[in-house]
């Protein structure tokens, strides 16, 4: 019996997707911490062969299961770009085990999304999930690799399963199957969802001579179980097999899929049924016609009631979805519209009743607003046309065999509620079902000895323990993933926790919760925060904002207040945030505030938007995320109170989107170089069709200026925006991208020093330029054009080669060219071949609607479709929508 005398610091019990982001959350907080006195000591339990990763990402899936959503729907930002960065990189050797591995069906899906894949636009696919098992358990690995090399922490990764935990002086002895005891200060159980529920005879795998049922299809792991299927239907000699899957979930989109996949060659001789109470299997089609101008009218009716309670929310949301039934509108098509419906009006709920949405409603609306990929249920309407495919309204309940050892089916019908026997003999048999819940008898043994204990109290949910703010069932033990249903965290009910962003979120409140309790000592006294809103409308404020941006933030350019008052008009006023952590200013943001007009009148309501360039909070590296949390949580209650209904940022490209509310979207991608000591390196660092078109540039003897604060007149600032404007006429470009001369005399000649331009010649002819800023060790190329009658010339690379030689002459670190239009245009790679091997930087933007009830009927007065398309327009549309013009 080996014991771990050593009290740990924290010990995770599981290693699924839950803990491994958790895990990831918590060593960025322990990295965060200025001192650390001792190693922090991490221990991971794990039952099963592999860590870091749960069922449906590691090999017991298998590597040709496909997620059930699109990536874009699977992931959040920023997440979904570093995951995007890693598919790019990997993609050769992971579609190789893709194929290898699958079948006919596989072969398919990389047919159909070869031209998607060889441009690496990955987020509308459902992609393999094992692949996202391979890039979070490298994450993971890496992270703990790293923070292991600095000495901040000892990680001891244990299989074994856990059965007991005993509580003793505030210590916590946890108890392995094999006598093995860890002593540790804080627990994290994170087991994922109990085991599933089985349906007959209380075993994985039951054969028999006519009759293979399978109660656990991932026991011990799908490809063992598949090919034991196989080899049952190949051995009945061509005889047809007639296959139940009991339950219409995502495990049983699963195995059907995989059941017509893993074979080279289709074969006919499969019938297949399915069994479920609704007699429905997950929608994948979206009916754009049917959606147009479907509204959930018994939601938007609740909103004119003053005491609205769970049950009344569950009740209308039942009622829209029966309407959208009886009008045959799938949940592909609803589920978005319904969900913002109930959504805005859980805001309005007390903790009390979220909680009972939590437990009561919030699993049993997920079950009728199930969706899925078009791949899965393809493989359906294959097989019906076939006449090989029926689904069944009912609940199982039996199985009874004749005296020729044939099985038939007894079920209870949903609509009658009669016990019935299916005339169909069935010869395999999986259980898709579900999970048990905490009134089984027969759960997990640490469950059963966790609730007897007291250290544990199941909700009323039945399938979550209750949690305090802490995400703790008991003091030190903490609950993570899907035994968290049923509780209401930061006041948003807690239903289900298995989407990736609703884990990602939940570890990042845990990890926070943990770190403090560790690293804070006794003297700690919570920070003080306090939001200052200032306007820009005298001299004075304008004086005030020059002098913090000078004096703490190096005079960005793209906060100046000379770039800020171009967007400042009759209905368009200049305010910015001054946040206050502990009495110091720490965090800096300008906001223009833009009054909404309603048919063409002015309203009572306002937008909050972000200049052109990169933007959001400026602060120092003192900041948290958790201060970052507290900046936006006082900017949202001020948008509250003074009527500012939507909010869109434009951050910078260095992650000041850390702790943003709102919805974060991946706009484009930016080239951001490296610049190397000597140029001669940098030479060799560029594409050849660069150093091609510098020397045809130089062959024609164009010259440049490059022209430093003095030396910038009037005469060189209209050169600069001749060219620019022009290119801009040339390429029909949008309207934010036109400024006026007066713009840019009054920005440049009044921040000289933040300024560069660049100009080349042809003679003394003007034929292209750049404006450049400088802000700390980064030039960035804001603004340029080229007189398209000397493109022959190659004066653009020309520019940016002779750029480049100065700014490394002057020590800068980082040349950040901005991207294109769109990623990998014509624009956009003409600026990586400078930086080819560089990583290019996401930009990203953020969206926040605050007042939905207010931007619903804005949108409706300004786009007669907005019904058809509102499902979707925080991430495809124009944002905010009400403002979209047809140009």
């Amino acid at each position: 019996m080996d014991t771990h005398k050593k009290i740990s610091d924290i010990t995770f019990i599981g290693s699924g997707i839950s803990t491994s982001f958790s895990i990831i959350n918590f060593l960025d907080q322990v990295d965060n911490q200025a001192i650390i006195n001792d190693r922090v000591s991490i221990n991971i339990i794990e039952k099963y062969s592999e860590f870091n990763l749960g069922i449906p990402y590691g090999s017991r899936s298998g590597f040709s299961t496909l997620l059930i959503t699109s990536l874009r729907n699977f992931l959040i930002e920023p997440e979904l770009s570093l995951f995007i960065k890693w598919l790019n990189k990997n993609k050769t050797w992971l579609l190789d085990a893709f194929e290898k591995e699958g079948g006919i069906l596989s072969k398919e899906w990389l047919s159909n999304n070869e031209e998607a894949i060889s441009n690496n636009n990955w987020e509308d696919l459902f992609i393999p999930r094992r692949f996202f098992g391979c890039y979070i358990n490298l994450r993971v690995n890496n992270k703990i690799e790293a923070l292991k090399e600095k000495g901040l922490i000892d990680v001891n990764f244990i299989s074994g399963e856990v059965i007991d935990i005993e509580k003793d002086n505030n210590i916590y002895e946890i108890v392995l199957q094999d006598g093995s005891e860890i002593s540790t200060q804080k627990v994290v159980l994170s087991v994922g969802s109990l085991p599933i529920n089985y349906l007959w005879q209380n075993k994985h795998l039951i054969e028999k001579k006519n009759l293979m049922f399978v109660n656990n299809p991932y026991k011990p792991e799908l490809g063992v179980v598949l090919d034991k299927l196989n080899n049952f239907i190949n051995n009945r000699n061509g005889e047809t097999t007639n296959i139940l899957i009991v339950g219409a979930n995502a495990s049983a989109l699963e195995l059907i899929y995989k059941l017509n996949d893993c074979s080279k060659t289709k074969r006919n001789n499969t019938n297949f049924t399915f069994l479920s109470t609704q007699g429905t299997v997950p929608d994948a089609l979206i009916n754009e016609e049917k959606l147009e101008g479907f509204i959930p009218n018994h939601l938007n009716k609740l909103k004119e009631e003053k005491n609205i309670t769970a049950k009344l929310i569950a009740e209308a949301t039942f009622k829209d979805l029966d309407y959208a039934d009886e009008i045959n509108l799938g949940p592909a098509s609803t589920v978005y519209i319904i969900s913002k419906y109930f959504g805005v009006l859980l805001e309005t709920l007390s903790v009390k009743e979220l909680e009972i949405f939590a437990c009561q409603y919030g699993n049993e609306i997920g079950k009728r607003q199930r969706c899925a990929g078009l791949h899965y249920s393809n493989v359906i309407t294959e097989l019906e046309k076939q006449n090989r495919f029926e689904h069944i309204s009912g609940r199982f309940n039996n199985l009874e065999s004749d005296f020729d050892g044939n099985y038939n089916m007894e079920y209870i019908e949903t609509s009658t509620k009669n016990k019935k026997t299916h005339n169909k003999h069935f010869h395999i048999v999986i259980n898709c079902v579900g999970s048990k819940n905490l009134s089984h008898d027969d759960i997990p043994i640490l469950h059963q000895n966790l609730i007897k204990k007291g250290y544990c109290t199941p909700n009323e949910s039945k399938i979550g323990f209750y949690v305090n703010d802490s995400l703790e069932a008991n003091k030190n033990l903490h609950i993570m993933g899907p035994m968290l249903a049923g509780n209401v965290i930061e006041n948003k009910p807690v239903w289900h926790v298995e989407h990736c962003g609703r884990i990602i979120w939940l570890s990042k409140v845990l990890s926070k919760i943990i770190a403090d309790d560790l690293f804070q000592d006794k003297d700690y006294t919570p920070k003080k925060y306090k939001l200052e809103i200032n306007s820009l409308n005298n001299d004075l404020d304008i004086i005030k904002y020059k002098k913090i941006l000078k004096e703490n933030w190096n005079n960005n350019i793209y906060y100046a207040y000379d770039h800020l008052k171009y967007f400042e008009n009759e209905t368009n006023s200049l305010k910015y945030f001054l946040f206050k952590v502990n009495d110091s200013s720490q965090i800096f943001m300008p906001i223009i505030l833009r009054q909404v007009k309603s048919n063409e009148t002015d309203s009572q309501y306002f937008d909050a938007i972000t200049p052109y360039g990169y933007s959001g909070p400026l602060y120092n590296d003192q900041i948290t995320e958790l201060d970052l949390k507290e900046f936006w949580k006082a900017v949202d209650n001020w948008y509250k109170e003074n009527n500012i209904i939507t909010e869109f940022i434009r951050f910078s490209l260095n992650k000041n989107y850390l702790g943003y509310s709102g919805l974060l979207i991946s706009s484009l991608l930016n080239v951001k170089g490296k610049l190397y000591h000597d140029f001669e390196n940098q030479w060799l660092s560029f594409s050849s069709k660069v150093r091609n078109n510098y020397r045809k540039a130089v062959s024609y003897n164009l010259n440049i200026k490059i022209l430093n604060s003095n030396d910038i007149n009037e005469e060189h600032i209209k050169t600069f925006f001749d060219i620019y404007t022009d290119t801009m006429i040339r390429h029909d470009a949008k309207s934010i991208y036109f400024f006026s001369s007066d713009y840019f005399k009054n920005l440049i000649l009044n921040n000289l020093d933040e300024f560069t331009i660049a100009i080349v010649y042809l003679d003394d002819i003007a034929i292209s330029t750049e404006l450049i800023i400088k802000n700390d060790n980064t030039v960035f190329a804001f603004l340029g054009g080229t007189d398209a009658n000397y493109y022959k010339y190659r004066p653009n690379d020309f520019l940016r080669v002779e750029i480049i030689k100065w700014a490394i002459k002057n020590n800068y670190k980082h040349y950040v060219l901005g991207g294109g239009l769109k990623d990998n245009d014509g624009l956009h790679k003409s600026k990586k071949a400078l930086f080819p091997k560089d990583e290019d930087v996401t930009f990203y933007t953020g969206r926040k609607i605050i007042d939905y009830e207010a931007y619903d009927k804005l949108c409706e007065n300004h786009l007669e479709d907005y019904g058809s398309i509102h499902k979707e327009e925080l991430k495809n549309y124009f944002f905010p929508l009400y403002r979209f013009q047809n140009r």
